[in-house]
């Protein structure tokens, strides 16, 4: 018996170097070191290019073992997607080169040409089968168990075809695969897991079995790089690499691979497929909507000649696979520095003369089309759902001040001051109209609404003034009774990238607290920005603070998403009378204190 001993890692950018760090000091440093000394080991390889920077960068004696490595013949280092990307999700002119530009990478830094191709998370679609032969590669490593039916497709390696076109799979042994994700969940103690592991060895008969470890499940374990050594002893003298082992045999079975997320990288939940996973959560399919408008806006442009490297650059970047799988081992803090990318890519493109970006786009899939405001300081989308922001992007520090956070900016809301119950806006269809030809002005209506039995109009206007938004509102009562015992709540919700501080003349607003004001300035230290807000009339201010729990590779963590901001005003309106309330929201470069030493050292 023939087997192919593995280990992968999929850290993406935006990962804490404190996570680098454990997986270098448990997996990596131990795993390279006992293959280095034992000559007849030989290991299957797969780290993500943020993984192989970050090592050229702190690490690079790191590097430098596994090119000694693959120079030996002891290693074989797999491919993949450049930053990433899901293949399928890439359009097809673009899926060979960003393969090509990973097995380059990988080839000068590494002195060997990759053979084989690793899918990020194992996210297969036959689509993508031909890319295999297109990129001069042999073979693709990918586990065939499939969550879905808790079944295994296969055990041994086979070809499966697609247009046409075949490409051998070296199909991942899932029994070593789930005691690795028991550890990690634990399940069981890392005892058990070796002992499992040993006898698991001891019982593969396969004629050839491959095996690969997921690093991040294991680097929250300390000790569980023994796993290695106790793979290679039970397993036996025959360690070998997929290349070696096709240069002796002959693969003649074939089977067709259907599309699917395989192996047990993360748990899929409900999710049959990648595109389900983006079209049930919103922000995903945001995200995946602008990265395309973005894409087509450069595929299509005949004006971009000197521009078009660098844009595309960016948006591969933007592409990164980590910006659709919220739910495992991902958190705000990664989400957002993928986002910082696809921001980079508007400003680049806003600023470009010719207006290139479209005035609307449908970047949520909705059927409903959302005014690109583009300016010199932010570029901003105004949703015809609820008549909001649904994205703010800062240009000078390239920021999203509204992703990952609810509703968005100026959600409209009213709530029963007797029951508290609290009539929400914001996924309701308002009539939004543009009153000039620049896209700065907008008018937008709110769809009939009675307050108890009354009627009311509801009316917005927008004004896009360079670093100033100013959102005009008025309520009317359109019936012969007064309105009472109601108030008028607009909410916004502001994802900084840490817990910020809410500052207004009396003081600051804490988490949960209220104040009534007319000015407000929102900032936190690492933050190059400061967010104002400044209303026409005095109104209360409600704070709340939202987090969330992520499943990190270090543990479960808490990580601020975005804080919400209610401002308050009651209704007294007789009849046919109305309530006006103007807010001014405006970003500005924060500026640094420095101490002034000749002030300091005068008498």
């Amino acid at each position: 018996m023939q087997y192919v001993v593995g280990a992968y890692s999929q850290l993406p950018y935006g990962t804490s170097d404190e996570e680098y760090e454990a997986l270098l000091a448990r997996q990596l440093k131990p795993l390279l070191t006992m293959v280095y000394r034992n000559s007849n080991c030989k290991l299957l390889f797969r780290l993500s290019i943020s993984e192989f920077e970050y090592l050229e960068i702190n690490h690079p004696e790191v590097n430098m073992l596994i090119n000694d490595l693959c120079r030996k013949g002891q290693m074989e280092i797999l491919t993949s997607s450049f930053y990433d990307s899901v293949l399928s999700l890439v359009p097809t002119h673009e899926r060979t080169t960003q393969i090509e530009r990973t097995t380059t990478y990988i080839r000068k830094k590494f002195s060997k040409k990759p053979r084989g191709l690793w899918y990020y998370n194992q996210v297969f679609n036959p689509t993508t089968v031909p890319l295999v032969g297109l990129s001069g590669l042999s073979y693709i490593v990918i586990s065939t168990y499939n969550q879905v039916n808790n079944s295994v497709e296969s055990t041994r390696p086979f070809y499966t075809d697609e247009m046409g076109k075949e490409s051998l799979v070296f199909p991942i042994d899932d029994r070593y695969s789930k005691e690795t994700c028991d550890l990690y969940r634990g399940n069981i103690t890392l005892d058990r897991y070796l002992s499992d592991v040993a006898r698991l060895a001891r019982e593969t008969t396969n004629a050839i079995s491959t095996i690969m470890l997921n690093m991040d499940q294991l680097m929250g374990t300390e000790g569980s790089s023994e796993v290695y050594r106790v793979l290679y002893e039970n397993l036996g003298p025959n360690s070998t690499l997929p290349s070696l082992y096709l240069q002796d045999n002959e693969v003649s079975r074939t089977h067709y691979l259907p599309n699917g997320i395989y192996g047990r990288d993360f748990q899929i939940g409900k999710g049959t497929s990648i595109n389900q996973l983006i079209y049930d959560n919103p922000m995903l399919t945001r995200n995946y909507g602008v990265l395309n408008m973005l894409k087509d806006v450069v595929h299509d442009s005949k004006k971009l000649i000197d521009d078009r490297k660098s844009i595309e650059a960016v948006l591969m970047k933007a592409s990164s696979s980590s910006l659709y799988f919220p739910n495992e081992s991902r958190n705000p803090s990664i989400l957002r520095n993928v986002s910082h990318f696809t921001c980079e890519a508007e400003a680049l493109l806003s600023k470009l003369p010719n207006n290139i970006l479209p005035d609307e786009v449908d970047a949520d899939f909705d059927r409903v089309k959302e005014f690109c405001i583009k300016g010199k300081s932010g570029i901003s989308y105004l949703s015809r759902k609820g008549a909001v922001i649904s994205r703010h992007v800062v240009i000078s520090s390239l920021y999203d001040l509204v992703f990952h956070s609810g509703e968005g900016l100026f959600a409209d809301s009213f709530i029963n001051d007797v029951t508290e119950k609290e009539m929400c806006l914001s996924a309701k269809p308002y009539e939004v109209t543009p009153l000039d030809k620049r896209n700065s002005d907008f008018f937008a209506k709110a769809p009939a609404i009675s307050l108890g039995k009354i009627p009311v109009n509801l009316t917005k206007r927008f004004k896009f003034r360079q670093t100033t938004m100013i959102v005009e509102l008025e309520v009317e009562n359109l019936s012969g009774d007064p309105i009472k015992g109601y108030t008028y709540v607009n909410t916004i919700n502001l994802a900084l990238p840490k817990k910020c501080s809410v500052i207004c003349p009396g003081g600051e607003i804490d988490d949960g607290g209220s104040a009534i004001a007319q000015s407000l300035m929102v900032s936190d230290m690492e933050c190059p920005f400061n967010v104002s807000i400044v209303l026409g009339d005095e109104c209360e201010v409600q704070r709340f603070d939202f987090s969330q729990k992520a499943l990190t590779w270090l543990g479960a963590k808490d990580f601020y998403e975005y804080t919400q901001l209610k401002i308050k005003k009651k209704l007294s309106l007789g009849p046919m009378q109305s309530m006006r309330l103007t807010i001014g929201f405006r970003t500005e470069k924060r500026k640094e204190k420095h101490n002034d030493t000749a002030e300091q050292s005068a008498p």
